[in-house]
């Protein structure tokens, strides 16, 4: 019975090793590998890497922010107005906030979208000129908000509209944190 336990442990150890696995728990997480495999990253102008490049719809990073994991979409730098996008260079999305004053000011209401009903928490970027700010919310349920007021690519725009929403928490400076440009490599 002795000599049985002794072969099945060495067969369990050799293979172990036939697969590469070494014991760290790590499975090529820490080289940005991913089941063989390479994951694309997003960095800041400074080359300091922000996080994994994750697609929900617009593409994006995840990030722990006071606490918290959010979803930050990125979308291409663009000029003259959005007629001309960069083929590399990449900004912090942030085109539309709703607002419960009728001037676009405070704190903006946290809106659902794509990224807030899955596993992590909503989240508004909202972009003033070249500063780009995360509104994070508060582990609560989202409730029935009037909104009085939109921004829109910079520009407040009256409007009475009633949709659920979340209070904001916290906020994190992501143009301060992260510089732009945004890159996209391994």
């Amino acid at each position: 019975m002795r000599n049985v336990l002794v072969v099945a442990l060495l067969a369990l150890s050799m293979t172990t090793l036939a697969y590469g696995f070494d014991g760290s728990g790590s499975g090529g997480r820490e080289s940005g590998e991913r089941g063989g495999q390479r994951t694309l990253k997003v960095f800041d102008s400074q080359g300091k890497m922000v996080g994994p490049l994750v697609s929900y719809v617009p593409l994006g990073t995840i990030l722990l922010v006071n606490g918290a994991v959010i979803f930050a979409p990125i979308q291409r730098v663009s000029i003259n107005s959005g007629s001309q996008h960069s083929a590399s260079q990449y900004q912090w999305a942030g085109d539309f906030s709703a607002y419960p004053t009728p001037d676009c000011s405070g704190s903006p209401l946290i809106t659902p979208n794509a990224a807030a009903t899955s596993q992590v928490r909503p989240s508004q970027i909202v972009r003033q000129g070249v500063d780009a700010t995360v509104y994070i919310a508060g582990d609560t349920y989202s409730v029935q908000t009037t909104f009085m007021s939109f921004l829109v690519s910079g520009r407040c725009a009256p409007g009475q509209e009633t949709l659920e929403a979340w209070a904001p928490e916290s906020s994190y400076s992501l143009t301060q944190h992260y510089p732009e440009p945004l890159t996209i490599h391994y």
